[in-house]
């Protein structure tokens, strides 16, 4: 649904529909690591329909369907290739971590406003403040990221999957709570995403590092069950 709010149009999320996204944000966020499949295949699926959105307007067919065609293709593709959608979404997920950390010490400089929604057939847009990839130290960041994510996408498989399960889970639950905080304030008022984007970007990075402690700790009594199980195997 498209609403328009102090002149700009933005994107506006039911309350059922956050409620929806922060579950599955706690899915992501507590069991990533346990279906890494099943979620890399999803996000790969939104990453296709975010693509096709975008390049929608340079092919010569309706936006709907090239954004269906894109998430159908990449999030095909990301199930036979899985070491290759697993180290994309780990280059992107360590890619936004430092971006945001960089952005956040160069303070209001950092951040700028990207266009997130265009709609073809309407005028609908909807404008989003993140890192600035147009400033020197913001981007260098971000490709710095980029290189590390793969590299560590090949290196330390475990850690990675917690790491790009967090990062997903920790931004479905911001922009559910972001969502549903906006419903109840007063329409007038800008929405929190436009008017505290470093604090977002903290409170996001603060839940990836929630996210990580607490799919470690998951993993840990996993592998203590285990060995209970295979003493108590030996002991019969």
């Amino acid at each position: 649904m498209i609403a328009s709010t102090t002149g700009q149009m933005r994107l506006v999320i039911p309350a059922w529909g956050s409620i929806i996204l922060i579950g599955v944000g706690v899915v992501y966020l507590v069991l990533g690591t346990r279906w890494p499949l099943l979620l890399n295949v999803l996000s790969m699926t939104f990453l296709g329909c975010v693509l096709g959105m975008a390049f929608s307007l340079w092919v010569p067919l309706a936006q709907p369907l090239v954004i269906v065609i894109g998430g159908v293709l990449l999030g095909g593709l990301s199930a036979f290739f899985r070491n290759v959608a697993h180290a994309v979404l780990t280059a992107l997920v360590l890619a936004a971590v430092f971006s945001t950390l960089t952005a956040n010490c160069l303070g209001e400089e950092g951040y700028g406003s990207y266009l997130v929604l265009n709609l073809s057939d309407q005028s609908y847009s909807t404008q989003w403040s993140g890192p600035n990839l147009t400033h020197d130290p913001v981007l260098a960041a971000f490709l710095t990221g980029l290189l590390v994510g793969a590299t560590v996408a090949v290196a330390r498989v475990r850690f990675s999957r917690r790491l790009v399960a967090s990062a997903q889970g920790a931004a479905l639950i911001l922009v559910g709570v972001v969502e549903l905080v906006t419903r109840i304030r007063d329409a007038g008022q800008p929405s929190l995403a436009a008017a505290y984007p470093m604090t977002l970007s903290a409170g996001w990075l603060c839940v990836v590092a929630i996210g990580l402690v607490v799919q470690r700790t998951l993993e840990q009594h996993d592998e203590q069950w285990d060995v209970d199980d295979e003493n108590i195997e030996e002991g019969a």
